[in-house]
C-alpha cells in the first residue's frame, strides 16, 4: 500500500450518515474497529482495529512533521529549557544543615539538642514535564505505528529530532514524573513558556485530538487524507444514511449487534406493517445463514485458488416475502472502478435472486463529485441505479415503499 497523501484533495464523505453511527460509538477504538470491519472484508487484506490504528498514524505524523522540524536536535538543550524553582524549606536534625536559625535552635535547649535551619531545595514543574513526557511518548509510538510498513516522507527528514526525543524521555527529569494528557490550560502555559515550549504545545494540540470525544474532528484530520481508510469511512457514512433515512419515515431500525468486534449476523431488525426486514452491514454472512454456498464460490472451487464469499456492502432483506435492497459503495475519482460497481450489484442481485429473494433493487453509490444525476438501468433481475449520497435518501426509501406493497 503507498503512504497517504495528505495534500491531495479528498472526496466528499455523507458526514450526515457519519454522524448517526458516531452516535452510538464511545471513541476512537469505536471508529478503528468499524473501519476495520469494512477493510478486513477485502479479498487481499484482514485489517484489525490495530492495523487502522496504525494506518491513521501515517497520516498523523505528516501532520507533526512541521513541528518536529523546528525541535531541538540535541538532549541537552532540551534540558536546558526544563523549569526548574527553588524552595526554601524549614528542617530540624541532629546536625548542623544549610543556615541555621540559632534563636530557633536556641529554643530547643541548650547545647543544642537539635539545629534547626533552612535548606533551598531545586524542583521541577510536574504539570509541564507530565505533558512534555506525554507528548514525547505518544509521539515517538505515532513514528513508530507511521514506520510500521513502508513510509515515503515527503518531507524533510526528522531523524535527528525523534532521536533526541527517543534519548530525553529516558531521562531522570522525565522518568521521576507521571504522563499525563494536556488539557487547554495545560496547553497555554506551554505556550507561555518559552519557544521551544510552544512547539511542544502545537505538537500535543495535534497529537491529544485523537484522544477527545469529537470522532468527527478525528476522522477529517486522520482518515479521509488516505484513500483507503476515506473509502471505509464512506461505506460507513452510507450504511448511516440507510439508518437515517429509515427513521425519518418513520421505521425504528433495532440494533441486533455491534458494526465490528467479530459479531455476525444482521446488524439491524425493521418491523413494517407486520413485516420483518434485517439490514445487513457486509452481508457474505448470508449464505451461512441460508445454509448455502454463493454461486460465485462454486463456481470458483475448481481453480488453483478458489474465489473468497463476496458480500454486499449493504443489505436490506426480507425473509418471508423474499424482496431486498442491495447498495454496493465505490469511493473513487476513478471512473472506470465507479463503473465496476455495476457489475458487482448486478451480480449480487443476479445471486441474491437465484435462491434467497424474488424480487430486488440494487444501488452503486459513488461520491458526489463522481456522479451528476441519478440513472437507472433496468434488467431482468432488477433495476440498478448510480446515485450520490444526498439522491440516495429518498431513492432507496421510495425502492423501499415499492417493495414492502
Amino acid at each position: 500500500m503507498t503512504a497517504p497523501n495528505v495534500e491531495k484533495p479528498t472526496l466528499s464523505i455523507p458526514w450526515e450518515g457519519v454522524r448517526e453511527l458516531f452516535h452510538s460509538w464511545s471513541g476512537k477504538g469505536d471508529l478503528f474497529a468499524g473501519l476495520a470491519a469494512v477493510l478486513r472484508n477485502d479479498e487481499f487484506s484482514r485489517w484489525t482495529k490495530r492495523e487502522v490504528e496504525r494506518r491513521a498514524h501515517r497520516v498523523l505524523f505528516e501532520n507533526c512533521c512541521q513541528s518536529l522540524q523546528r525541535m531541538p536536535v540535541r538532549v541537552r538543550d532540551w534540558l536546558a529549557i526544563i523549569p526548574v524553582h527553588s524552595r526554601v524549606s524549614r528542617v530540624a536534625s541532629p546536625a548542623p544543615q544549610g543556615r541555621i536559625d540559632w534563636a530557633a535552635t536556641r529554643q530547643t535547649g541548650w547545647p543544642p539538642r537539635e539545629f534547626v535551619g533552612r535548606t533551598r531545595q531545586r524542583t521541577s514543574d510536574e504539570a509541564l514535564l507530565g505533558a512534555l513526557r506525554w507528548t514525547v511518548e505518544r509521539m515517538l509510538l505515532v513514528y513508530r505505528d507511521a514506520s510500521f510498513r513502508d513510509l515515503r516522507r515527503k518531507k524533510p527528514l526528522v531523524d535527528e529530532q525523534l532521536e533526541a526525543l527517543d534519548q530525553l524521555v529516558k531521562r531522570p527529569e522525565l522518568q521521576q514524573v507521571a504522563s499525563a494528557l494536556p488539557d487547554s490550560a495545560v496547553i497555554k502555559d506551554l505556550r507561555r513558556s518559552g519557544p521551544n515550549w510552544r512547539i511542544v504545545a502545537d505538537l500535543a494540540d495535534l497529537l491529544r485530538q485523537e484522544e477527545g470525544p469529537d470522532l468527527i474532528a478525528l476522522a477529517k484530520a486522520q482518515i479521509m487524507p488516505d484513500e483507503d481508510l476515506a473509502s471505509a469511512l464512506f461505506h460507513l457514512g452510507v450504511f448511516g444514511l440507510v439508518l437515517t433515512s429509515l427513521r425519518a419515515d418513520g421505521y425504528r431500525p433495532v440494533s441486533l449487534r455491534p458494526l465490528h468486534g467479530g459479531a455476525s449476523g444482521a446488524a439491524y431488525e425493521v418491523e413494517f406493517a407486520g413485516q420483518t426486514w434485517y439490514l445487513w452491514f457486509e452481508a457474505g454472512g448470508l449464505w451461512p445463514k441460508y445454509g448455502q454456498v454463493e454461486p460465485y464460490v462454486e463456481a470458483t472451487s475448481g481453480l488453483l485458488r478458489p474465489g473468497q464469499t463476496k458480500s454486499p456492502d449493504i443489505m436490506l432483506i426480507n425473509e418471508e416475502s423474499r424482496r431486498a435492497l442491495i447498495i454496493e459503495c465505490k469511493y473513487s475519482r476513478d471512473h472506470k472502478y465507479i463503473r465496476s460497481g455495476y457489475s458487482q450489484a448486478l451480480a449480487y442481485l443476479t445471486e441474491a435472486r437465484t435462491s434467497m429473494i424474488d424480487l430486488g433493487v440494487a444501488f452503486v453509490v459513488a461520491p458526489s463529485e463522481m456522479v451528476s444525476t441519478l440513472s437507472t438501468g433496468d434488467t431482468l433481475v432488477g433495476p440498478v441505479s448510480f446515485c450520490a449520497p444526498e439522491q440516495l435518501k429518498g431513492a432507496f426509501m421510495a425502492a423501499f415503499a415499492e417493495l414492502c406493497r
